[in-house]
C-alpha cells in the first residue's frame, strides 16, 4: 500500500518535470512566430514578448492583413528610454474560440498611445498634447473576438517633454479574463502609489501651515517675516506636492516640469528673505545678485521641456543652484546668533534642511539615467514605520516642526511686545489730551484757532493758551525732542510746571528760565523749544523764545530775542522783545514741522511759503504743510484781536 502512494505520488511530479522540459524546447518556436498562447497564470497572460516595431505613422498598419513581417522584433517592457516620434507596435494573440471576451491591461504613458484591436480604434487610449501627458499608468480595455484572435496594433507618438526626462513608455502589457485582470490592475495601481497618502497629505499641511503664517501676518503686519514664511512654507507644499502627484502618475509632467520645478527656486527666494526678516537682517547685495541669477535654472527648466537641454545636465545644475541655500543660511545664522541674536540660533540647523534634502534628491534622480548606482537610494522612499516618506518630505518635515516652535515663541514674545507698545500708546494719548487742549478758552475781544497734526499717533508738540487775573493772555507754545510716548511725557511735565509756575510768574523771560531750570532735573528727557507770548489790556505784546521760530504778525515775520531751548543748558537768562498788538491785528506762532515738511523731491516746505501762509487759517496753513510732505509734528496756532467795538 505504502507503495502505491509512492508511485501515485511520483507520477504527477514526474509528468509535471515532462512538461517543463518540453515547454522550455517550444518556448523560443513559440517566441519567433505569431504566437498561440495556452499557458495561463490564475487567469493571466503576460504579452511584453514578440512584438514588432516600425518608425513612422500609417493608418494602413492597424489593418489585421497588413503584411508585417519586415518589422523588427522588440520586447515592450524593455524598450528602454521613450524616443521622441511616431512609432508602432503589433502582435497576434490566439487564445481560442473558448475565450472570445477579454481584457488587456496595459500600463503605459497616458497620452502617448492609441490602441487597435483587429483593425478597430479602442476607445479609451488617446494621443494628448504635451502638456497633458502622463507617466505610464494603467489602462483597462475590453476586448473580444469569437475565433479569440487579437491583432493588437499601438499608434505611438512621443512629445519631446516626454523623451527629454527619459521615461518609459510602456512598462507591461497583460491580457486575461476580467477579475483576474482587475486585481492586477488594482496590484499596479497601488504600487505606484504606496506612500502617495502620506505625502499628500504632509504636503497639505505644509500648504496650510503656511496660510496659518499668512494669517499671523494679517494681524502683524510689520513682521515680515510672517509674510516669507507662509509663501514658503506654501510653495514648498505646493512644488513637493505637484511633483509627487506628477511620479504617481496622477498629474501630467508640465505640473512637475513647468510648475513645480520653477517654483523651487521660487521658495529658495522665499527662504533667505524670511531668514533676514527672522533675525531683523537686511538683504545684501550679493543675495540679491543671487535671487536674480536664479531666473536662469528657471529657463532651463523650459528649455529641457522641449528638449532644447539635457535633463541629466538641468538636475545637477538645480542641484548646485539650490544646495549652498541651506549651507550659506545657516552659517550666517551661526553668525548673528554669535553676535547676539539669540533667536537666530533657533534657526541654525532647520534651515539646513530643505535645501540640503532637495539637491540630494536632485542628485539620486540624476544618478538613475548617468549611472551612478551608489547615489539611486536618494530618490527610493523612505519608510518610517507605518509612514512612507520621500527624502524631500523629511527635510520639509523637519523644518516644518522646528519652526512652528520657534515661530510660537516669536509669535508670543512680538505679542507681549505690542501689547505693552500698545499700553505705553494708550497711556500717551492720555497725556496728550493735556498736551493739546480740547476746547480753546473764551477771549473777550480775541478770535482764537488752533490746528495740530502728529506725524505720528503721539506727538511731541504743546500749547497752552491762560488766561490772567489781570485781563493779559499767556500763549505758550513748545516742541519737544523725540516722539510718542517719552516725548509726551516730557511735555506733560513741562505743562505741569509752566501751570505751577503761571500762578505767580507770567513774565516771558522769567517764566522761560524757571522752565529751563525744571527741564534740566530730567536729563534723559530731551530738550524743548518754546516761545512765550503775553498780551496786555493796553495792546502790549511781549515775547520770549527758546530756540523756537519767530511768529508772524500781520503776515510779518518779527525778529524776536531769545536764547537756547530748554533743558539742554543751566542758569539760562533769556531776554524778550516788545510789539505793539493793536485792533484787528493777527499773530500766528507755528512749530518747525510747518517749515521742515519735505516732498517726494526733497524740497523743504521753507520759510517764503510759510510767510505767504501766514495769514491764513490755522487749519489751512496746517493742511497745505501736511500736503506737501509731512516728516514732524506739525502746530499752528492763530490769534487775531476783534473787539467788540469797531476799531477807530
Amino acid at each position: 500500500m505504502l507503495q502505491a502512494v509512492v508511485c501515485m505520488r511520483w507520477r504527477p511530479r514526474r509528468a509535471l518535470t515532462w512538461a517543463l522540459i518540453l515547454f522550455g524546447l517550444c518556448a523560443p518556436a513559440l517566441a519567433a512566430a505569431p504566437l498561440e498562447v495556452t499557458q495561463w497564470r490564475s487567469g493571466l497572460i503576460e504579452l511584453n514578448q514578440g512584438w514588432l516595431e516600425h518608425d513612422g505613422d500609417n493608418a494602413e498598419w492597424s489593418r489585421p492583413e497588413f503584411d508585417d513581417s519586415a518589422w523588427d522584433s522588440v520586447d515592450l517592457d524593455d524598450l528602454g528610454p521613450a524616443r521622441q516620434g511616431w512609432r508602432w507596435y503589433r502582435r497576434l494573440v490566439t487564445f481560442g474560440p473558448d475565450k472570445p471576451e477579454l481584457r488587456l491591461l496595459l500600463a503605459g504613458g497616458d497620452g502617448t498611445y492609441e490602441l487597435f484591436v483587429n483593425g478597430t480604434r479602442v476607445p479609451g487610449a488617446a494621443l494628448r498634447s504635451s502638456v497633458l501627458v502622463r507617466r505610464p499608468v494603467e489602462a483597462v480595455f475590453p476586448v473580444s473576438d469569437g475565433n479569440g484572435n487579437f491583432e493588437i496594433a499601438l499608434r505611438t507618438r512621443v512629445p519631446t517633454a516626454y523623451a527629454a526626462w527619459h521615461l518609459p513608455q510602456f512598462t507591461g502589457v497583460t491580457m486575461g479574463l476580467p477579475t483576474a485582470i482587475g486585481y492586477e490592475r488594482q496590484a499596479l495601481e497601488s504600487q505606484r502609489l504606496y506612500g502617495l497618502a502620506t505625502s499628500i497629505c504632509f504636503n497639505l499641511l505644509l500648504c496650510l501651515a503656511g496660510a496659518g503664517a499668512l494669517g499671523l501676518y494679517g494681524f502683524q503686519r510689520t513682521e515680515r517675516e510672517y509674510l516669507f514664511l507662509g509663501l514658503y512654507l506654501a510653495i514648498v507644499g505646493t512644488s513637493n506636492g505637484l511633483s509627487m502627484l506628477q511620479s504617481a502618475g496622477l498629474a501630467p509632467l508640465s505640473a512637475n516640469f513647468l510648475v513645480a520645478d520653477p517654483l523651487i527656486y521660487a521658495w529658495v527666494i522665499s527662504q533667505i528673505e524670511f531668514t533676514y526678516s527672522f533675525a531683523r537682517q537686511r538683504v545684501g547685495g550679493i543675495w540679491r545678485m543671487y535671487e536674480v541669477m536664479l531666473l536662469l535654472p528657471v529657463t532651463l527648466s523650459v528649455l529641457t521641456w522641449i528638449g532644447a537641454f539635457a535633463s541629466d545636465t538641468y538636475v545637477l545644475i538645480e542641484a548646485a543652484a539650490t544646495a549652498p541655500v541651506g549651507l550659506l543660511l545657516s552659517a550666517l545664522l551661526f553668525v548673528w546668533y554669535r553676535r547676539g541674536n539669540r533667536e537666530a540660533g533657533w534657526l541654525v540647523l532647520p534651515s539646513l534642511a530643505p535645501a540640503l534634502s532637495t539637491a540630494l534628491f536632485d542628485l539620486g534622480t540624476a544618478s538613475i539615467t548617468l549611472g551612478w548606482q551608489s547615489f539611486n537610494f536618494l530618490v527610493e522612499p523612505i519608510q518610517l514605520g507605518p509612514i512612507v516618506l520621500q527624502l524631500v518630505d523629511i527635510g520639509a518635515l523637519s523644518f516644518l516642526l522646528s519652526i512652528i516652535a520657534v515661530m510660537f515663541f516669536r509669535f508670543t514674545r512680538v505679542s507681549r511686545e505690542r501689547a505693552r507698545a500698545a499700553a505705553e500708546l494708550a497711556a500717551a494719548q492720555e497725556i496728550q489730551r493735556h498736551l493739546v487742549p480740547a476746547a480753546l478758552p473764551f477771549l473777550p475781544n480775541y478770535s482764537i484757532e488752533a490746528a495740530y497734526l502728529p506725524a505720528r499717533e503721539v506727538g511731541g508738540d504743546f500749547y497752552q493758551v491762560i488766561p490772567q487775573k489781570d485781563g493779559s493772555i499767556l500763549i505758550v507754545l513748545g516742541d519737544v525732542s523725540g516722539k510718542g510716548l517719552g516725548a509726551a511725557m516730557t511735555g506733560a511735565f513741562a505743562i505741569g510746571a509752566l501751570h505751577a509756575l503761571v500762578a505767580e510768574i507770567s513774565d516771558p523771560p522769567q517764566l522761560l528760565s524757571l522752565l529751563n531750570r525744571e527741564a534740566l532735573r530730567g536729563k534723559d528727557s530731551g530738550f524743548i523749544t518754546c516761545i512765550c507770548v503775553k498780551l496786555s489790556p493796553d495792546g502790549q505784546m511781549a515775547i520770549s523764545t527758546a530756540g523756537h521760530l519767530s511768529p508772524y504778525k500781520n503776515g510779518k515775520e518779527l525778529t524776536c530775542e531769545g536764547g537756547p531751548p530748554l533743558g539742554l543748558f543751566p542758569d539760562l537768562v533769556y531776554s524778550e522783545s516788545r510789539f505793539e498788538f493793536n485792533c484787528g491785528d493777527s499773530l500766528t506762532l507755528l512749530s518747525d514741522g510747518v517749515v521742515e515738511a519735505r516732498n517726494a523731491s526733497d524740497e523743504m516746505f521753507g520759510l517764503e511759503r510759510t510767510q505767504a501762509l501766514s495769514t491764513r487759517s490755522a487749519f489751512e496753513m496746517a493742511t497745505a504743510a501736511q500736503q506737501f510732505g509731512q516728516e514732524d509734528d506739525i502746530t499752528v496756532l492763530r490769534l487775531r484781536h476783534t473787539p467788540i467795538e469797531p476799531c477807530t
